[in-house]
């Protein structure tokens, strides 16, 4: 009986060990290059990888959460520690099951590949699918611009020269013309959602505050100020967050998050006008709106539209931007001068 119970403890000890092997890295730039490997599918620019990672496969979860634990060991300064962390938080929530994400065109990312492979293709296509279909049965919905945005996507790659592929496409454009949306637009929306938006807040902020507590110190200086005019950078796509464009051109540093094209953005801001201050005072009220207070897209829409001054297109672009970045906008909270709040 005790030589079985030794047996159990070893092959306890062995599971653990091999469950918590990770990728090796010496440095940062190692991490940070294997991560680029991983989701090369995602980047909006070209890239060497030969490896064929399909975004939220099993192998591309498993890839990235050891690539995650072997940047633990590695030499890391305040801010990357901080996105690790963060980028490690996410794990935890539904990101998974939306395998395909709908500001990034991953067909002609793939086609444009070496290595590409049509039945791979294919294959992940079917998994965009059956993964939207568990996430339902979990009552894990797309809202009604994720949804929007991705069967846009997939009707641009309907009649694909591969039988494989557009079969595939065929199906999942005939699911998606079905689909129900989720009602509110928001995370709060989604299974463990509120919890979700806090960690991005916490992130992107560098500060721990429950979302009411933002609202009201935003609202409070949101009346202290006068808006002024200022030119809106908004383009035709979401390839990347509009917080990019208040990027410093000179002083961008190595990050670990695909979504901000591998670029830290709390050391990476730049310094903000006062119009550019208040326009992101508004973007985080109206953030804090959407993610955690259920607001409708009128009501986000009226919200901009009447402390901005823009027009309808212009405050409709803002919403998706906002949707498909949850608080990103919150990069621009800090105390320090020329900064938001």
């Amino acid at each position: 009986m005790l030589r079985q119970i030794v047996l159990l403890l070893v092959a306890s000890v062995l599971l653990v060990a091999c469950s918590e092997q990770s990728t090796k890295f010496h440095t940062f730039q190692e991490g940070q290059q294997e991560l680029r490997n991983i989701n090369y599918l995602l980047l909006n620019t070209a890239n060497s990888s030969k490896a064929s990672v399909w975004p939220f496969s099993e192998h591309y979860l498993e890839a990235r959460h050891l690539a995650y634990q072997g940047l633990k060991n590695t030499q890391l300064n305040e801010s990357q520690q901080a996105q690790l962390n963060y980028l490690i938080i996410a794990e935890r929530y539904p990101e998974r099951y939306f395998v395909w994400p709908v500001q990034r065109d991953v067909v002609s990312q793939a086609s444009s590949q070496g290595d590409y492979s049509a039945q791979s293709l294919a294959s992940w296509l079917e998994l965009v699918e059956t993964q939207l279909i568990t996430a339902e049965q979990s009552n894990l919905k797309l809202n009604k611009i994720e949804l929007k945005f991705l069967h846009e996507m997939v009707k641009s790659h309907l009649g694909n020269n591969d039988e494989s592929v557009q079969t595939a496409l065929n199906k999942l454009d005939q699911y998606l013309t079905q689909y129900q949306p989720r009602s509110k637009l928001g995370l709060v929306g989604l299974a463990n959602g509120k919890d979700w938006y806090q960690s991005k807040l916490n992130y992107f902020s560098g500060e721990t505050k429950a979302p009411l507590n933002w609202l009201s110190e935003i609202q409070m200086s949101l009346k202290q100020q006068v808006s002024t005019d200022f030119v809106l950078p908004v383009s035709d796509s979401h390839s990347t967050p509009l917080v990019m464009n208040y990027f410093s051109d000179n002083h961008q540093h190595n990050g670990l998050d695909w979504q901000l094209e591998f670029v830290d953005p709390r050391q990476s801001k730049r310094e903000l006008t006062l119009a550019e201050q208040y326009f992101w005072q508004v973007m985080m009220e109206t953030d804090l709106g959407i993610h955690y207070h259920t607001w409708s897209e009128q009501q986000a829409r009226v919200n901009l539209m009447k402390r901005l001054g823009v027009e309808q297109a212009q405050a409709e672009w803002l919403i998706e931007d906002i949707v498909l970045y949850p608080g990103m906008s919150f990069i621009f909270v800090s105390k320090e001068e020329g900064t938001a709040l």
